[in-house]
């Protein structure tokens, strides 16, 4: 029997807009993520009843490795544009108290996350190297990129936890040398709180139809979805198993079906042409493209799933998902990118270098970012919107 898989949508790690603390502490340290799981972890060999598996995301962040070297970064960490102007944050919050926000933004010489375009670039400091410290992600052009000799959207590949070779992602390049995203650091802390998870209006969903086996089936279909729904927790901060999830009523947010398998409890899948995830949580109410998405997971003895997502991120997208952010009509992108430490027009110039995915036809620049997230899901029964609407 032919099996099928579907994904819905979370808040994704690092585009909390959050506002700076008034004493100018850092952020608690996070507690140290625990290694993964190994995967092909048991799993029963009865088949599902109908053959249909249905989940919820629990569990979602960005790759951040917990050991960094500061060789990685020979030019620092990126500036704010507090740092980058040589403005305190006494002064900051002295002008918010004097006259508001249009005092604060006399401060600044221009807005560059409004017009990041016609902003001078200030630079952005990328990861240079990664040493011996494994970077989680997937191998997503089925090659060991070298930017030494190459052509094109030439770059370094990673190597993973587990020695492999060819790992895809350049997210990591470019957020590797910001504040926010060193371990224990602001998004760090957020993860470990599940803050995209718990805060988000439009959760992940994931559906198995037509399996046989959650062992071993090598004929899967997967399938990712957005849902208007929230997820549900226990008092421990636990999502809780078997709830009931509707799908978002826009089909935008349904990719097509693509071929997947499951060997030994390992879960895999072909890439996704296009993956457009809804996320509605605190100062943003956007979408999330990814191109070529795919999966690898464990399908562990209590039907939950963890692994990995791996996908291209389209850069436009990119850019403004992190920083075109609001506040009723008030943009706030510019509070964000201080708050987790570079400079919007800094980042929109980066994107094109270290882009790695889907080059322009004319121009034959990237125009996309390789991503990796490591996620958890458990069962959830998955309802499409029409057949919502025909329950009493």
């Amino acid at each position: 029997m032919r099996a099928r898989i579907v994904l819905s949508s979370i808040a994704l790690a690092g585009l909390c807009a959050c506002t700076p603390a008034e004493d100018g502490k850092p952020p608690p340290a996070a507690a140290p993520a625990s290694e993964p799981a190994p995967l092909a972890a048991p799993v029963a060999e009865a088949p599902t009843s109908n053959g249909v598996r249905g989940y919820v995301v629990s569990s979602w962040r960005d790759e951040i490795p917990r050991k960094v070297d500061p060789a990685w970064c020979p030019g620092g960490l990126n500036k704010s544009e507090l740092e980058f102007n040589g403005i305190t944050k006494e002064d900051l919050s002295a002008a918010y108290k004097a006259g508001g926000r249009e005092a604060a933004d006399k401060l600044f010489p221009t807005n560059g996350c409004i017009d990041p375009a016609g902003t001078d670039d200030p630079g952005f400091n990328l990861v240079q190297g990664v040493g011996p410290v494994a970077i989680a992600g997937l191998d997503l052009d089925g090659a060991d990129s070298k930017a030494e000799g190459g052509s094109g959207c030439a770059h370094d590949d990673f190597i993973g936890p587990d020695g492999e070779t060819g790992i895809d992602n350049q997210h990591w390049r470019l957020m590797g040398c910001v504040a926010a995203y060193q371990p224990g650091g602001l998004i760090d802390n957020l993860y470990e709180a599940n803050g995209f998870v718990d805060g988000n209006a439009a959760p992940v969903l994931i559906e198995l139809t037509g399996v046989d086996n959650l062992r071993n089936d090598d004929d899967v279909e997967l399938r990712f979805f957005s849902s208007g729904d929230a997820v549900t927790f226990d008092a421990r901060g636990k999502a809780l198993p078997d709830a009931t999830m509707t799908a978002h009523d826009d089909p935008r947010f349904h990719s097509k079906p693509v071929a997947a398998k499951i060997v030994d409890g390992v879960l895999t899948s072909e890439p996704t042409a296009d993956l457009y995830i809804k996320v509605k949580t605190q100062t943003m109410d956007n979408e999330f493209h990814y191109r070529d998405a795919r999966v690898r997971a464990e399908v562990a003895a209590d039907g939950s799933l963890k692994g990995l997502i791996g996908a291209y991120w389209d850069g436009d997208n990119l850019y403004d998902a992190m920083n075109r952010q609001y506040i009723g009509e008030n943009h706030v992108g510019r509070i964000a990118a201080i708050t987790r430490g570079y400079m919007c027009a800094g980042m929109y110039n980066a994107i094109p270098r270290i882009a790695d995915g889907h080059p322009d036809p004319e121009t034959g620049k990237c125009t996309s970012v390789s991503h990796a997230v490591h996620f958890e899901a458990v069962p959830a029964f998955v309802v499409l919107p029409q057949l919502a609407k025909a329950q009493p």
